[in-house]
């Protein structure tokens, strides 16, 4: 089995949650930061930790949104994921937490 969405690749989250993932934020855009696996190792790629957009900037971290709940955007690009990124991490340097997931 193959991980569906790849490392900073763009993506939405659906509007409904499950019943059991009703306190999740829902109905956003994001970019992929990686897998259960790839962040804690194990098999487990089916669940994902993103990073949220809001007004076209990185908001926070959030975990774990299983696979069925995203779907890819049509807009993809590589280098405005990476810069984002950085400048997220820039902002938050000073938080000890901001590697961690918010869930």
């Amino acid at each position: 089995m193959n991980q569906k969405f790849k490392k900073l690749k763009f993506v939405k989250v659906c509007k409904e949650m499950p019943c059991y993932m009703d306190h999740f934020d829902s109905d956003f855009d994001a970019i992929v930061c990686g897998t259960y696996s790839q962040i804690y190792g194990g098999r487990n790629i089916g669940e994902y930790s993103l990073y949220k957009i809001e007004g076209g900037k990185i908001v926070n971290r959030i975990c774990w949104y299983e696979e069925s709940q995203l779907s890819l955007l049509a807009d993809q690009n590589h280098e405005r994921a990476e810069q984002m990124i950085e400048d997220y991490n820039l902002t938050e340097s000073n938080n000890e937490n901001s590697n961690r997931c918010s869930e």
